[in-house]
């Protein structure tokens, strides 16, 4: 009876965290032109720039511009990528289903458990040698750099006061020299902070994307 109420108070804490989560990002999605804090530059303004713009304007419209063709509907999205050249490789998936970002049904069955720690499984997955990496966009929004640095630092694995006690190594890519990210690692695990990010790391920082999956699954190409 005991075990029955704490599951059930438990559960009630995690609705109320993400219905709190939730609020925080409808307010969020109304404040789109956040993302004009990311740094970084285009060759060029879009064709659709105000005659007269301020440097700033012109510079938040790019930045926003990249924002939005990330999201664009063709074959060079994530939905795209994954309903054509991925299924068609894979040639094991039924031709009657189709990958989605987010389907309702199983975000409704999985939502209480958005909000709860997964500290314990993370140690666990560490003390049986199995690579962890966490990568986070250092201007996400939704994931915030600050929160998973914070749960990070709560892991009891043996590993965790020399992994913290490392420097950060520089990342660089592309013909640019100017620094990327930064990546601590020790044993098997690995944080990446991805500078210029958000929460699409792809759209924002593609290079230093593509060499930080190429590290992490140890891909020839990277």
């Amino acid at each position: 009876m005991l075990k029955s109420l704490q599951i059930m108070l438990i559960r009630r804490q995690c609705h109320h965290h993400h219905n709190r989560r939730h609020s925080l990002m409808n307010l969020l999605d109304h404040m789109r032109d956040v993302y004009i804090f990311l740094d970084g530059s285009l060759d060029s303004a879009p064709a659709n720039a105000p005659t007269g713009s301020s440097p700033g304007t012109v510079h938040a419209m790019m930045k926003y511009s990249r924002y939005l063709s990330g999201k664009a509907s063709d074959s060079n999205t994530l939905g795209g990528i994954m309903n054509g050249v991925i299924k068609a490789k894979l040639k094991i998936i039924p031709k009657n289903l189709t990958w989605e970002g987010l389907n309702q049904a199983v975000y409704n069955a999985l939502v209480n458990d958005i909000m709860k720690p997964r500290i314990d499984e993370i140690d666990e997955l560490l003390s049986y040698g199995v690579s962890v990496t966490v990568y986070n966009g250092q201007l996400d929004i939704i994931c915030s750099t600050i929160g998973a640095e914070a749960w990070v630092q709560k892991l009891r694995w043996d590993g965790i006061k020399t992994f913290l006690s490392l420097p950060r190594q520089s990342l660089y890519c592309g013909p640019s020299k100017g620094t990327k990210g930064f990546v601590r690692s020790y044993k098997n695990l690995q944080f990446y902070w991805i500078l210029g990010a958000g929460h699409f790391v792809p759209v924002d920082q593609p290079c230093l994307a593509l060499s930080t999956i190429g590290n992490i699954t140890l891909s020839p190409a990277s």
